[in-house]
């Protein structure tokens, strides 16, 4: 390599060029000195001689002064220039990884030590850039390069396999073309890019990617944002991985353990050889033999043993408790006009809540015989009958007894849903155009209102309005790293399954939420499920 710098070639030639630059400069001095000296001294005649002379020799001067200057041109050309564009055409190159395409000639003609030195910087990045690129292509898991528009910038071999486009697909385009384009109130990517703006990455965002066949994938979303040095942003990285394969094995594990929740049926026919097995243990197994005794008597008594019917309403519900005997109540009351629903949660699970659940049925059988007869019970009417109940149980400060509750009725005379809530969570309204309507009302929880009211509401009744109710055992139960099934996640399964029959919908949620929460982990607290549809008004 060549001991010559850049510095070293524009120091020689501006040496040159000032050389040049100062023989003008004598010339013209010769010039003047000469013209003062032939004006005075020298006559009119032969001064005119003398100029003749002089202007000749002045147009040698110049003639030989261009040549010098195109000659100084050519080697400048030769030496500097030519080398440069060369050097910026392999930098070029570099940036769109040809580099190869440049002839080694003329890789081979830089001469300065500079060039060659940038030559060596640009090959290095090229080699490098070669080798992230290898890494990122054999990755199992899909990688995009996302501008800060979400614009995709680079896609790997297996986002292209498993998407099934090709890279002139996918680059140039939004990130959204691979999000699902159902009906749905939720935006993935607006999602990602929230947390994004809040967060700076993105930890396990679960996601559906739509292939170029329409095929759905379940994914797992994690990235961060790239920015510059001085903290503009850049784009996003993005990792996806397929979680088709675990959700799966999950959902076939937790179909296996619905299925022996559904065998409980049966517990029934073998209880007299349970009990003799259990009448032979001591402490915890006397406990349970009692708990087991009272859940049946829950389940089989005060709870709903097949599915409500209406001529207008399609109704499912399930009760899941806790312990071996759950605080969850729920139930029904078919009129020609009219069809009730209530749900309620006592507070805390076991023997002492389902004593409590028997009661509040105990009552809610004199409220069914009451609007068999005729007599008008409306919604917040019944809510205060349950509040004395509860507020009966407890006669001392140290024994209090609460219950949550919403009482609903769909009247279709007037075709109105008139509703009260004693503390409960609010029941989730799906019409016919995907809008989601929660149904709001205030109230305390029952044995806790200290007389007051509960406030009654009425909203339109209209055809195929999905209406979802349920406890809060479903959102709070948590899974072995203590998060919440949550809101988030039911809100998402409802906007996607609302259209199922009411029994296959409550069959397909507890599948997903047996699965998040985890196989064989012991619920926190009691689930309970009714959902109706309208079918007609």
């Amino acid at each position: 390599m060549s001991n010559i710098t850049i510095e070293d070639i524009i120091q020689k030639w501006t040496k040159k060029l000032l050389n040049i630059v100062q023989n003008v400069y004598a010339y013209i001095g010769i010039l003047i000195v000469v013209g003062i000296i032939g004006n005075i001294f020298i006559v009119n005649l032969a001064f005119n001689i003398f100029m003749i002379i002089f202007t000749i020799f002045s147009g040698v001067f110049t003639y030989k002064t261009y040549k010098k200057s195109n000659q100084l041109i050519e080697e400048w050309q030769a030496e500097f220039t030519e080398p440069t564009q060369k050097l910026l055409q392999t930098i070029q190159m570099v940036s769109i990884q040809n580099l190869d395409l440049l002839p080694e000639e003329q890789l081979n003609s830089f001469t300065s030590e500079s060039h060659l030195k940038l030559l060596d910087v640009a090959r290095g990045i090229l080699e490098h850039q070669r080798f992230i690129d290898q890494v990122v292509d054999n990755m199992f898991e899909m990688m995009f390069l996302l501008n800060q528009d979400g614009i995709i910038m680079k896609a790997n071999k297996s986002a292209c396999d498993t998407t099934k486009y090709v890279q002139a697909e996918l680059i140039g385009q939004h990130i959204r073309k691979l999000f699902p384009h159902a009906e749905s109130l939720v935006d993935y990517y607006l999602e990602l890019e929230i947390q994004f703006t809040t967060q700076g990455f993105v930890r396990d965002v679960e996601v559906f990617v739509q292939t170029s066949e329409g095929e759905l994938l379940p994914f797992s979303i994690n990235g961060v944002k790239i920015e510059s040095t001085t903290g503009t942003l850049l784009g996003y990285t993005m990792i996806a991985k397929n979680q088709a394969e675990t959700v799966r094995l999950f959902n076939q594990l937790n179909k296996s353990n619905y299925e022996l929740g559904r065998a409980n049926d049966e517990l029934g026919k073998r209880y007299d050889q349970i009990k003799k097995e259990i009448e032979e243990k001591e402490g915890q197994r006397r406990t349970l033999e009692m708990e087991l005794a009272t859940s049946q008597l829950v389940q089989k008594t005060f709870l709903p043993q097949k599915a409500p019917e209406h001529l207008n309403v399609e109704c499912a519900g399930t009760a899941i408790p806790a312990a071996f005997c759950g605080g969850d109540w729920w139930n029904t009351v078919s009129l020609k006009d009219k069809f009730y629903v209530f749900i309620a949660d006592v507070t805390g699970h076991g023997t002492a809540s389902a004593m409590v659940t028997a009661a509040v049925s105990g009552y809610f059988v004199a409220v069914q015989s009451k609007l068999f007869a005729g007599e008008n019970l409306d919604v917040d009417d019944i809510l205060v009958g349950f509040d004395t109940v509860l507020s009966s149980m407890g006669n001392s400060n140290d024994v209090r007894y609460n219950m949550t509750c919403f009482s609903c009725v769909f009247d279709f005379d007037k075709k109105v849903i008139r509703f009260s809530n004693a503390g409960h969570n609010f029941p989730m309204l799906v019409r016919a155009d995907k809008k989601v309507v929660s149904m709001v009302a205030s109230g305390h929880r029952l044995g806790n209102t200290n007389g007051e009211s509960f406030e009654k509401k009425e909203i339109p009744l209209e055809k195929d309005d999905f209406i979802f109710f349920y406890t809060d055992g479903l959102i709070e139960n948590k899974n072995d790293q203590d998060e919440e099934y949550g809101k988030r996640r039911l809100r998402k399964f409802i906007d996607k399954n609302n259209t199922e029959s009411c029994a296959a919908f409550i069959e397909h949620l507890l599948q997903e939420a047996l699965e998040f929460y985890g196989s064989g982990k012991p619920l926190e607290d009691d689930i309970t499920i009714v959902v109706t549809r309208i079918n007609q008004l």
